[in-house]
């Protein structure tokens, strides 16, 4: 029997499944169906869009968006095309979502709390229905289901698979943070090395090149000394130091980055985790994050909702962090740099709670360190509800606040004026910009004035910083071909000086170039961006 897995797009706090990211969820469920005896079809649901439609004798369609955010050239299937799918199926249809669904269509079986791979496995097989996967299943179905990649939209490039790490939260033993799900799974549980690197062995002979180790709550907490005991247990140095050897010896990966840590974890074992970050900033390529989850600077909402982490431990790791990754590497990006969330919504959130994240965030700034990136969203109810505390409009001043404010100085120290970025990747072309970024962990969108036509890999220079994006040309820039939009964009042109070195063309030299501009310190500062030999 053929079995049909329709990837609707999974987006969870520690799992990306939306392009380029793949979930491991249709994989680990096409490798169930290989091992049940059957034939796996995979479909994603931009192909769906296309007008493909399944051809197995049964459907399985995964979904899920715990913590839905903006996307670039695509989007999580919505309820209605759920609708659409069901309405036009013929075929047995269950439904698998990564939380319980909010509503539900009687066309399908619609499942959750278990992993979407157990429950296809022992729907063919009869066996136990919702269950988790064991580890010898966790062992042997991602290496069966592999070669699915092949079929989603975006391989070979810029497809990037997710790898699961773990489930579970070393911060069960205290209930874990009042929002979060994984504390919800018990004890933790981890993926022995070897697996880990059979999976990314599978997937490169696949023709997937792009990794990032995901799905755990925290890298430091890898088979960590103490879970159970303390919510704060030891880093395992030689377990991940196994673990990045093998897949160091892996040949063709061309970008490897991680995920999550947890900030109390690093400031509270200072020695082992600076042991960690040194093998992840050797292991791993540039332009690599760590995800912190402060949440709150407000030691109220911390209490209240049982957060991991104080202000002053987020401030030890990201201190840590800017120590052993700062160095800018091959990408033109630091090798390895923190990322801060922030959550709005929890109990006991007031006016003062605003107040006191952008007085962390504005101590970060005055003390010189770099963040990557700063998330700021609304509290998601996949634990449970939250109440609305009133302060709609104290958010939305503090997000604005942050974007005008903090994100740009932190832009230009990552990515400073003139920074050649390699290997950028052109996505889609919206008004006069074509919108880029590099493969890896949550990349920094960059805008192109210039049509350079989508699915391409180009280097690119540094000209401006927003609050959340850069703006860059082609580097080498040809002076005598590009559009009067990318002179423009050039630091210190403007438009009548862009008009000028346009009507001027061709112009074949730094003297013809200062020539042109007539300003010997401006054509000096955008002589880099050219491609001139002499």
């Amino acid at each position: 029997m053929r079995v049909t897995i329709l990837d609707g797009y999974v987006d969870e706090p520690s799992r990306l499944g939306v392009p380029p990211y793949m979930s491991p969820y249709p994989r680990y469920a096409a490798g169930a169906v290989i091992a049940a005896g059957h034939e796996p079809e995979y479909l994603c649901i931009d192909q769906w869009r296309r007008g493909c439609k399944p051809s197995g004798d049964l459907l399985i369609v995964i979904s899920g968006a715990l913590v839905p955010g903006k996307y670039l050239r695509t989007m999580p299937m919505s309820e209605r095309e759920l609708g659409g799918v069901l309405a036009t199926t013929r075929v047995e249809t269950h439904v698998w979502y990564s939380s319980e669904p909010r509503r539900t269509d009687n066309r399908a079986r619609h499942v959750w709390g278990c992993d979407p791979d157990a429950y296809v496995h022992d729907l063919l097989t009869g066996g136990k229905g919702k269950r988790r996967r064991t580890p010898e299943e966790w062992a042997i179905w991602p290496i069966m289901g592999a070669p699915i990649v092949q079929n989603h939209v975006d391989h070979p490039q810029p497809l990037i698979a997710e790898i699961d790490m773990s489930y579970g939260c070393p911060h069960f033993m205290t209930g874990g943070c009042s929002f979060c799900t994984e504390p919800l799974f018990g004890e933790p549980v981890f993926r022995e090395a070897g697996d880990v690197v059979a999976e990314m062995k599978a997937l490169l002979k696949a023709g997937c090149t792009n990794f990032r180790l995901g799905g755990q709550s925290c890298i430091f907490s890898y088979k960590a000394r103490g879970i159970g005991e303390t919510p704060r247990p030891k880093p395992n140095v030689p377990a991940l130091s196994e673990l990045f050897k093998g897949i160091s010896k892996l040949g063709g990966i061309r970008v490897l980055h991680t995920d999550n840590a947890d900030p109390g974890i690093i400031a509270s074992h200072p020695g082992e985790s600076g042991k960690m970050l040194e093998m992840i900033v050797n292991t791993c390529t540039s332009g690599n994050l760590l995800s912190l989850g402060l949440e709150s600077a407000d030691p109220a909402v911390a209490d209240r909702n049982n957060l991991n982490s104080s202000p002053e431990e987020a401030l030890t790791a990201i201190r840590a962090i800017n120590k052993a990754g700062n160095e800018v590497g091959p990408s033109g990006l630091p090798k390895l740099l923190p990322g801060l969330n922030f959550l709005a919504g929890l109990e006991g959130e007031t006016h003062e709670t605003f107040e006191s994240n952008r007085r962390f965030l504005t101590e970060i700034v005055e003390s010189g360190l770099s963040l990557r990136r700063i998330n700021i969203r609304q509290v998601a109810p996949t634990r449970r509800d939250f109440a609305k505390p009133g302060n709609k409009k104290a958010f939305i001043r503090f997000k604005d606040s942050i974007r005008r404010g903090i994100d740009p100085v932190m832009l230009e120290r990552v990515a400073p004026l003139g920074t050649v970025l390699r290997d950028v990747f052109t996505e889609v072309k919206i008004g006069k910009l074509m919108f880029s970024r590099q493969i890896g962990t949550y990349p920094i969108l960059v805008g192109i004035p210039q049509d350079l036509g989508a699915g391409k890999f180009l280097d690119v220079r540094v000209t401006g910083h927003g609050s959340r994006s850069l703006t860059a040309v082609e580097f080498p820039l040809d002076v005598n071909a590009c559009p009067l939009s990318a002179l423009e964009a050039l630091p210190g042109i403007g438009r009548k000086r862009a008009i000028r070195l346009f009507k001027a063309r061709p112009i074949r030299s730094h003297i013809e170039l200062e020539k042109a501009l007539d300003d010997e310190a401006i054509s000096s500062g955008v002589a880099d961006y050219f491609g001139f030999d002499g």
